[in-house]
């Protein structure tokens, strides 16, 4: 495993907060001089103050054109190493059927979801691929989720749909790419202490939000992935969380504010 990042280019979407933020502190603290991906330059100003050797970059990832002069910033200085990708949304509206209509998903809901979680993974990889291609190689790693892998009672169906999609894209992608010296690895956390917790119906309770994996677990997760020589899948839970989702039945105090059947 190679922890020295120094002189390296590592690239992280949705770093203004988050997971993201958590990986870019740990690459640039590893010496990798680190590009920050964020839709505001306001929402990345918290990350670049973290280290001297984070960039931040307005970049939308659902837009190739914004991708595409990010990446003609990044290669002035180089070709890219790493690719980090942890940009993705949810939404409050998740439902396909509820007695509240404005908790039923919106099409502007879907395009959203589709567009940044699914099509801003195809974006960002073929953005970097060639560049790394071309430089003798480098790694991706997406974050997916475990709504990508089984049943998921509180993500929201659009969500869910997204991370499937996801899933499918790697596990076929890996291949091809590996032709090219680029190594594609998939991160699937469980329940996280994310910002796009906030965009639950009901908020978790403070316990329960300490139960959850934390950023900085994430952070950790995503560097060590990066280390390493080989692909990787990776599937993080929490303690209460068994593998393939977190059905309503299994006994948790915060599992009634899911909201998730009629009152």
């Amino acid at each position: 495993m190679n922890f020295d990042w120094t002189g390296k280019i590592v690239i992280v979407t949705g770093g203004g907060g988050g997971m993201g933020q958590a990986a870019a502190k740990r690459f640039a603290g590893a010496g990798a001089r680190t590009f920050v991906f964020g839709r505001t330059l306001e929402s990345l100003q918290a990350t670049a103050d973290l280290s001297e050797n984070i960039t931040s970059l307005v970049c939308d990832v659902a837009d190739t054109s914004s991708i595409a002069s990010a990446m003609e910033t990044i290669l002035e200085t180089g070709a890219p190493d790493v690719l980090i990708h942890t940009a993705g949304i949810n939404t409050a509206d998740r439902f396909m059927a509820h007695d509240d209509p404005a908790k039923i998903a919106s099409e502007e809901t879907w395009k959203r979801m589709l567009d940044i979680n699914v099509l801003g993974v195809v974006n960002m990889i073929q953005a970097v691929s060639k560049p790394m291609a071309e430089n003798g190689g480098g790694k991706i790693v997406v974050v997916s989720s475990t709504a990508g892998h089984g049943f998921d009672s509180f993500a929201g169906v659009p969500y869910t749909a997204s991370k499937w999609a996801v899933h499918g894209l790697l596990f076929t992608a890996r291949q091809q790419l590996s032709e090219h010296g680029i190594i594609l690895s998939e991160y699937a956390p469980g329940e996280a202490n994310t910002p796009l917790v906030d965009q639950r119906p009901v908020l978790p309770e403070e316990e329960h939000r300490a139960a959850m994996i934390q950023t900085a677990d994430c952070g950790d997760t995503l560097f060590f992935m990066a280390s390493q020589a080989h692909s990787m899948s990776v599937i993080q839970l929490p303690n209460y969380q068994p593998f393939g989702g977190m059905p309503p039945e299994i006994p948790a105090p915060w599992l009634q504010g899911l909201d998730i059947s009629p009152k």
